[in-house]
Parts: structure tokens; C-alpha cells; sequence
């Protein structure tokens, strides 16, 4: 797995994460839910994480910061199978599930009768389209398109690509992070997440689609 489909501050999260675990249950491997709620957890990771690159980091050899390294990369993975998992829930019945672009995300809205899909892809700050699409701001399958997503790559589920570039030219403003924010901090951050939706929301309805949408859901690469 490329180190830039794991965003820094996912890498931090994990790491304290299982040091909590660490701590709380010893060699005890199950989980109680009500111990690690997101509350606790979350209080204490604001707790840890001003010391962790002093007092843990520098005291672990190369093998032991390797070791947690491979699990933070073991830990991703589930994290990202169960994001798989969830766009696949809103597929309609024989449209494939589209690839998440590394380095940036899909904001996907599935129409109520779970028959059409729009997805829109956006790039993370820094990183542009490697086409040109200002004035294409989503994609789509259903039954119109044969269930085949409408992409400018040829034959499959690649939406997009971004590419690391200083200028953000090739897309629409609107289809691009925050700057300071990629898609895992977007997120993570309830008014961005609002926003960004809404833009999209008013895209779609400019478009001239009025149908019923079943929810709107950010999928990050």
C-alpha cells in the first residue's frame, strides 16, 4: 500500500488507538464497547497525542516502530474494506463499485429507488485531475448507462485519477478538498463534510435532476 493513501493523521489515530488497547486490556484481546466509546477513546487520544512522538517513539527500536508500522497498515486495510463495503450497499443492481481515487475521495448520492448513482470525484489539496474536467462534476450508472459508470477512462470503474500538482486547473473549484483538509479530515470535520454536500446537492439540481436522493456518503482512496 502507497504511504499516501494513508493520511497522517489516520497513521497518528492508529498508532495511539492501539497503544490505548495496549494499555487498557494488557494481553486481554477483547474490546468492550462501552470502555472504548467514541468519547473515551477520543478524550484520551487528545490526551496522548502531544506525547507520543516524545515518550513513545523515541524509546522504540527500528524492529518494534516496524512492527506497529505493519499493523497501522493491517489496521487500514479493515478500515478500508468496510468503507468498500458500505459504498457497495448503495450500487444499483449490476453497476460495479467505482475505484476510489488515491489522494482524494468519491462524494456518492444513490437516488432512493437504489436504480441510479451519482458519484463525484474531488482531489485532495495539492493533487489535480489528470483530465480535464471542469464542467464534468459527477459521474453515473444506472439503468441509462447500461449500468456502466459514464468515465473518461475507457472501459471500467476509474473515475478519476489525481495526480500531486501545485495548480488545481483541470476540475471545477467545487471539486476539490479544503486547503488544509484532505477527504479523511473532511470527514472527520462536520461542517466541511455539510458543505461540501450541499454544494454538490445544488450541482445535481442545476443539472436538471430532481429525484429523490437517498443519502449523500464521502468515500475516501
Amino acid at each position: 500500500m502507497k504511504s499516501t493513501t494513508i493520511s497522517r493523521t489516520l497513521k497518528m489515530l492508529f498508532l495511539l488507538f492501539a497503544f490505548l488497547l495496549t494499555r487498557a486490556h494488557g494481553q486481554n484481546t477483547s474490546c468492550n464497547s462501552t470502555e472504548f466509546s467514541f468519547k473515551i477513546v477520543n478524550r484520551n487520544l487528545q490526551d496522548l497525542k502531544n506525547c507520543l512522538e516524545t515518550i513513545i517513539c523515541d524509546t522504540w527500536t527500528t524492529y518494534q516502530t516496524a512492527t506497529i508500522f505493519n499493523q497501522l497498515q493491517m489496521l487500514t486495510d479493515i478500515i478500508q474494506k468496510q468503507q468498500n463495503k458500505e459504498l457497495r450497499t448503495l450500487m444499483p443492481k449490476n453497476c460495479t463499485v467505482p475505484t476510489l481515487p488515491e489522494d482524494g475521495g468519491l462524494l456518492c448520492a444513490p437516488v432512493t429507488d437504489m436504480k441510479k448513482i451519482y458519484c463525484k470525484p474531488m482531489c485532495n489539496a495539492g493533487y489535480d485531475f489528470n483530465f480535464l474536467r471542469r464542467s464534468r462534476l459527477f459521474e453515473e450508472c444506472s439503468d441509462a448507462t447500461q449500468h456502466k459508470w459514464t468515465t473518461q477512462f475507457i472501459g471500467g470503474n476509474k473515475l478519476a485519477i489525481c495526480d500531486k500538482s501545485k495548480t488545481a486547473v483541470s476540475g471545477a473549484p467545487s471539486a476539490y478538498f479544503p486547503k488544509g483538509h484532505d477527504c479523511h479530515k473532511t470527514k472527520s470535520h462536520e461542517k466541511l463534510l455539510r458543505n461540501i454536500t450541499s454544494i454538490f446537492q445544488s450541482e445535481l439540481e442545476m443539472a436538471g435532476i430532481t429525484q429523490s436522493l437517498k443519502s449523500f456518503s464521502l468515500f475516501c482512496g
